[in-house]
């Protein structure tokens, strides 16, 4: 059967075609479908013949893969924090300053958007496997051999560079996946999903911080290599499109004509830059008001934590109320959080409310974003790289926001005769004013979709 096409039908007593149950029907050019085409479709998504079911089924167990993804390609950039308090004290990078160590975790972290775009085009070329259990390997690859450096620019070229090229091509294809297998319970289901990136900053990171302890520093990144790698190998394997995907431009300049993805584009390249500033810096946030080390990882594993609440929460509430509304205000939240809660929080407890708070709202950030892409731009067929292009936004926020916020705390830090002095408040700010001037352009993306009225589901 040469020439067969994908298409949706409906039925033929016209009545509306329930976008939960799509019937697929391979045609011939002439037309005509054939059972061995509609075969040759179950066999290349994994379905039954006839009929792909969304919103349940095999669509449970990618979430389950996704979420394990997301619990290594994101939960580990997340936990850096612990590094840069462990590294700062090693007598091999003495005299490094935090904008230097800042910068490994920043250039692992804007290794997700510098390839978003190649990663998402091989996933709609290739599929989501092959091109994650690529990732897999350069994940493990690149922590292995970061535990045999002697430099800061080898930490750089491994734990940041080559690490954040495994992520970010082991992530896109376990985030686009999951609206091909979810309609109506898309919120919810990327919800779940992106948790697992939470849940592995919970996990990972008073873990990582008592391995550094325990083994020290070089086999705590051979660990983390190694086990990271197997867990993205083995969800690969299970990851499958439902439907075949059509072919689109490797890139869609047009998109960049449309005041929608521009304004989308800009909040996500503006909130990057403040994004990993409290990950990054409220542990050593924590020793300047008294706290022990320890403490610092365990409210860095509890915004990680809430971060993962926050996605499932949010997501299953913007079901109901919308994705571009529960995303706005998530921002908001979040950016109150930073600017009226973290500094003031010069206790333990006031800090635990700071990053129980701006955790649990500044997860819709991540959970909602790609369910408003979904939602804005899912018709052009090709969502993993219009999901790619998107995510190149977060490049150069990810890539120096956190350096900024270093050279800050570099400059307003003082020597006294009992010691260093560091004033965080223009870091904090720095943080705070972005996510503000954020908030703006999510707020004008929601009133453009809304036609201007404010009480409604969008």
């Amino acid at each position: 059967m040469a020439g067969g096409v994908v298409v949706v039908r409906a039925s033929e007593d016209k009545k509306p075609v329930d976008v939960s149950r799509e019937t697929v029907v391979v045609e011939d050019a002439d037309g005509t479908a054939g059972e061995a085409g509609v075969a040759g479709a179950a066999l290349e998504t994994g379905v039954p013949a006839g009929v792909v079911e969304s919103d349940g089924g095999y669509g449970w167990v990618i979430i389950a893969a996704s979420f394990m993804i997301h619990f290594v390609a994101i939960g580990l950039p997340s936990s850096y924090g612990v590094f840069q308090a462990a590294y700062k004290e090693l007598p091999e990078f003495a005299g490094a300053s935090s904008l230097s160590i800042a910068f490994i975790g920043s250039l692992g972290s804007a290794g997700l958007p510098l390839f978003s775009i190649p990663a998402g085009r091989l996933t709609d070329k290739y599929g989501p496997r092959i091109v994650c259990i690529c990732g897999a390997a350069i994940v493990a690859a690149s922590l292995v051999l970061a535990s045999f450096t002697t430099s800061l620019w080898q930490l750089l070229v491994t734990q940041g560079f080559l690490f954040g090229l495994g992520t970010s091509v082991a992530y896109l294809p376990g985030l686009a996946v999951i609206s091909d297998w979810f309609v109506k319970r898309r919120g919810m289901a990327t919800g779940i999903a992106v948790a697992g990136s939470g849940v592995g900053g919970l996990a990972l990171g008073p873990i990582l911080r008592a391995l550094i302890s325990q083994l020290g520093w070089r086999w705590t990144l051979r660990l983390a290599g190694i086990v990271g790698g197997a867990v993205l190998a083995l969800c690969a394997l299970i990851l499958r499109i439902r439907t075949p995907r059509k072919s689109g431009k490797a890139i869609d300049l047009s998109l960049f004509k449309d005041s929608l993805f521009l304004r989308l584009y800009g909040m996500s390249f503006i909130n990057s830059f403040a994004y990993f500033v409290p990950f990054f810096y409220v542990p050593t946030y924590a020793l300047k008001y008294g706290m022990t080390k320890d403490q610092g990882a365990l409210l860095i594993g509890l915004l990680n934590g809430a971060s993962g609440v926050g996605r499932i929460c949010l997501g299953f509430s913007a079901d109901y109320i919308g994705h571009v509304n529960t995303l706005t205000s998530c921002l908001s939240l979040a950016t109150l959080a930073i600017l009226l809660i973290w500094p003031f929080a010069t206790t333990f407890g006031t800090l635990l409310l700071f990053v129980l708070f701006f955790g649990f709202f500044v997860g819709g950030f991540i959970s909602l974003t790609p369910t408003v892409i979904a939602q804005l731009f899912g018709g052009k067929g090709n969502i993993a790289t219009v999901t790619g292009m998107l995510y190149n936004g977060f490049l150069l926020g990810n890539l120096f926001g956190s350096p900024i916020a270093g050279a800050m705390l570099d400059h307003f830090t003082t020597v006294t005769e009992t010691g260093k002095v560091t004033d965080f408040i223009p870091a904090i700010m720095f943080s705070g004013c972005c996510f503000f001037a954020g908030c703006v352009v999510m707020f004008s993306l929601k009133l453009s979709i809304g036609k201007r009225r404010f009480f409604v589901k969008v």
